[in-house]
């Protein structure tokens, strides 16, 4: 399990990765006044990515939580809403020189600069049989943006249909709660273990998927 020794290089190698993809300068700050390697034994440590300049910083609402987001792209229209990202990860102290990884993963917004923004997307990788689902694949998304399903009227046969009533007529639902797998299927193992993936103990994997995931959204809603 990794120690200090290894999860602040790692720390600093995620900022300089993050930096080479969105051109944002950051670093990693905690709760726990910055000694986070003192906190006791049987403790969770919480890890989120700020701006070295929080000058001309934007905040979002993760999970009804105050956080840092940085833009995926570099428009600078204050008329066109933005995708925001934010990064989280806890860990356990286990004993005075290891840690165990609970979760870590990219929340996504979209909104204006300056202005509210909204929870759209989450990737996380819970580490079981510390944290998560033991029924859902690892890691997940999870959908956050709330969906409209469109209901029948109760008249029978053809009727009008004002813009107003067509969008009365769609019914919110939420699929926040659902696991969208996002780890490779394994053939060799049964439901659900096969769309599970742990983390083992190397920072070096946990920056690979924390950066390669960073890429995959930059490239699939950065330009929108």
């Amino acid at each position: 399990m990794p120690g200090r020794g290894e999860i602040e290089p790692y720390h600093n190698g995620v900022a300089s990765d993050v930096r080479t993809v969105i051109d944002a300068r950051v670093t990693f700050r905690t709760p726990n006044k910055g000694e986070w390697y003192k906190v006791r034994d049987g403790c969770e440590v919480e890890f989120e990515l700020l701006p070295v300049d929080t000058v001309k910083s934007e905040v979002a609402r993760r999970m009804r939580r105050r956080v840092f987001v940085f833009p995926l792209s570099k428009q600078s229209s204050f008329r066109l809403p933005l995708f925001w990202v934010s990064w989280h990860e806890t860990w356990l102290k286990q004993d005075s020189t290891n840690y165990v990884l609970l979760n870590a993963g990219w929340t996504l917004f979209k909104g204006l600069r300056g202005m509210d923004k909204t929870q759209v997307l989450r990737v996380d990788w819970d580490q079981l049989p510390h944290k998560g689902s033991q029924k859902a694949g690892h890691p997940h998304w999870h959908f956050d943006h709330e969906l409209f399903i469109p209901t029948k009227p109760d008249t029978p046969g053809l009727v009008e249909i004002s813009t107003d009533d067509a969008f009365a007529m769609a019914r919110g639902t939420s699929v926040g709660f659902v696991h969208l797998a996002m780890g490779a299927w394994n053939k060799e193992v049964d439901h659900p273990e096969c769309w599970q993936r742990t983390y083992e103990n190397d920072c070096r994997q946990l920056r690979d998927w924390c950066i390669k995931t960073l890429m995959y959204l930059k490239e699939q809603v950065g330009s929108n």
